[in-house]
């Protein structure tokens, strides 16, 4: 067996994945190539995961290339993890909406940002499977890669590479929600459907009680708000923290029970990050900065360097899907898991073969998503409009139509003055341009 691990000098993600892999005995004397751009960063990663591999005895066999299409030939499995421009890219994606007023807490999924990360990364995507489709053409692509959902639908628009994009947002968010109700420990079951950072919770369960039911019966003798623990920012941690307010605001107000962080969902809905709601805190969201971000990356690098040199040895499996995904795929264990593939009727007021997150069953014969009929009509009304708006997107960064990009853009629900647009997204496409070879007209 064959894996690329192409984004393989990621900090962040590299040496927990590979962690998984090595502790796994189904993907035991697999070859893994790591291959990125950035030597050092590569060089640092693949020490470490050498390490990992030999702390855990196993027998994955860790290489490194900077040629992409070596890791790529006769791959079984390829792993997309990568950031175009690093955070560079990503201050021009939180900065130039700020600009003109429109605030991010995420800034790498929806809105402004969304759209600018998703111009950079989709082209990129979508040639690395063209050219799967020369030396690999039935592996399988694991993504892991924002924005998901439009990286995913132009990979699967442009090539035939079966793409499955993995998330751990509910994974996190469920389990703070049954800690809210005192039921934290307690096992948990779920359905969700709708789209990557916004999916629905269709079923719910803590300790065989209906946990919507719980959260519901709550909210009788709570207020949303109680949950916000936290009214300032002390570490570069504190941004990423699901307080959990925005979300029982809309179980309220909706009856509708989001999957994801607050700083997700907040993206997908006007008025929640205007100064009117203090730019998300009066829901417990915060705006994520670069400058938290880049903290976060030196202290993970400190980290892996610490390791590299011996003076740690944690090594501990993380609550990741991919290994698992992988692992029933090559014939183990088979398994249940939230994935985002193309729609072929499991929701069914969504639009076929737009990119959709819901449950599947993944063995060895592939990916079975499970039907979950159609959403309510405020989750469509909610969802439907960023699934076109994902289509423009996708239009835009592999056809190079502006008009396209102007259309997502203009249509969305953190853009409040139109005449912004056209000298925001020339600002986007500049910022770009040193990371992207597609022009636009």
């Amino acid at each position: 067996m064959k894996i690329a691990f192409i984004g393989g000098g990621s900090v962040q993600w590299t040496l927990k994945l590979v962690t998984d892999m090595a502790l796994n005995k189904t993907l035991a004397g697999a070859d893994l190539v790591l291959h990125d751009i950035d030597a050092d960063a590569l060089d640092l990663l693949t020490r470490a995961c050498t390490r990992a591999v030999e702390l855990a005895r196993g027998t994955l066999r860790v290489t490194q290339t900077l040629d992409r299409l070596a890791a790529l030939r006769d791959a079984d499995f390829v792993i997309l993890c990568i950031g175009i421009g690093k955070l560079d890219a990503m201050r021009n994606d939180l900065a130039i909406p700020e600009r003109y007023g429109i605030y991010q807490s995420v800034g790498d999924t929806v809105g402004p940002g969304g759209l600018a990360r998703g111009l950079r990364h989709i082209p990129f995507a979508a040639q690395m499977a063209r050219e799967m489709e020369q030396v690999c053409p039935r592996a399988w692509l694991l993504n892991l890669t924002n924005p998901m959902t439009t990286i995913c639908r132009g990979i699967t628009r442009a090539t035939n590479i079966r793409t499955i994009g993995l998330c751990h947002e509910v994974t996190h968010a469920l389990p703070r929600l049954t800690a809210l109700l005192g039921l934290g420990g307690q096992p948990i079951t779920f359905d969700v459907a709708g789209i990557n950072h916004l999916p629905i919770v269709l079923r719910f369960t803590v300790g065989g009680r209906d946990g919507s039911t719980l959260l519901r019966d709550w909210l009788t003798q709570h207020r949303p708000t109680e949950t916000i623990t936290q009214t300032t920012v002390n570490t570069a941690r504190d941004v990423f923290t699901d307080q959990l307010a925005l979300k029982l605001f809309l179980l309220d107000q909706l009856g509708i029970l989001f999957g994801a962080g607050d700083r997700h969902v907040a993206e997908f809905l006007p008025g929640f990050l205007t100064d009117t709601a203090q730019r998300g805190m009066a829901y417990g969201v915060f705006l994520t900065r670069i400058e938290q971000r880049e903290t976060i990356f030196h202290d993970r690098r400190a980290q892996i360097e610490q390791f590299v040199a011996g003076k740690s040895q944690e090594l501990a499996p993380t609550e990741e899907q991919m290994t698992g995904v992988m692992a029933a795929l090559a014939g183990g264990p088979a398994g249940r898991f939230i994935v985002n593939v193309p729609n072929q009727g499991q929701v069914d007021n969504l639009p076929r073969d737009a990119v959709v997150e819901c449950m599947a069953r993944v063995d060895a014969l592939g990916v079975h998503p499970e039907a979950t009929g159609a959403l309510s009509h405020a989750a469509h009304a909610i969802t439907a409009p960023h699934v076109a708006r994902q289509e423009l997107i996708v239009d835009a960064a592999l056809t190079g139509s502006k008009r396209a990009a102007l259309s997502a853009l203009i249509t969305d629900p953190l853009v409040r003055d139109p005449a912004t647009v056209a000298p925001m997204l020339n600002e986007f496409l500049a910022a770009n341009a040193p990371y992207t070879h597609q022009r636009y007209e």
